[in-house]
């Protein structure tokens, strides 16, 4: 691709796509974290379909040259990252270990918000079960889901959804691909049901005696 395909438009000597390369390095890293394209659109003073060539051809160059970074798509917004390959140094460095990965009622969780989003507390109880707020609590202190607003309802409960980082740790670019990929888990569901059904039974019961 030749430099000066770029159209950016309201200057006479547009940037080659070295320099719009470089610049885009540079917010990434000042941001620290995933950047909207209609911000970088509007900064860069270019277009979607520039920015999107661009963008192409710098996670190339990131590959080709093995550098230690690669370029991170989230729904509508870009982010510089650490390549996967180096997870283990990034862990030392942090003092991360495997003692604090997510357990079984936080993964249960993650699940059924991430799915099922924007999503309350009480719902998320129901279909697992049992009260989640004390797993919910730990995933919002580990950034992986965040309150998205509140509910049209008495008491207005707050709402959950999920986060970039969710996105980021879990490997997927968008909510939509997540769910292309993956169906909500059926133990889940299955559980759901056993509750249910068992709670009816004891309902019956009452009603009988």
């Amino acid at each position: 691709m030749e430099d000066n395909l770029f159209d950016v438009y309201g200057t006479e000597d547009p940037m080659d796509k070295d320099n719009l390369i470089s610049a885009l390095e540079s917010i990434l890293f000042a941001a620290g974290e995933a950047v909207k394209k209609k911000d970088l659109i509007k900064i860069l003073n270019i277009s979607e379909r520039n920015l999107e060539n661009i963008m192409a051809i710098y996670s190339k160059e990131l590959d080709h040259k093995n550098r230690g970074i690669k370029l991170l798509l989230l729904e509508n917004k870009i982010q510089l990252a650490t390549k996967d390959c180096h997870a283990h140094y990034l862990k030392e460095l942090l003092g991360v270990n495997d003692r604090q990965s997510l357990s079984k009622g936080a993964l249960e969780s993650l699940s059924i918000i991430a799915f099922k989003q924007p999503v309350t507390r009480v719902e998320v109880d129901e279909i697992r079960g049992v009260n989640s707020d004390y797993v919910m609590g730990k995933l919002q202190e580990k950034g992986l889901i965040k309150a998205l607003g509140r509910m049209d309802a008495p008491g207005r409960p707050k709402l959950y959804g999920t986060t970039d980082d969710f996105l980021i740790q879990f490997g997927f670019t968008s909510l939509h691909a997540m769910k292309e990929e993956h169906k909500l888990p059926e133990d889940i569901l299955v559980k759901n049901n056993k509750e249910k059904l068992k709670n009816k039974e004891n309902e019956d019961s009452i009603e009988v005696e």
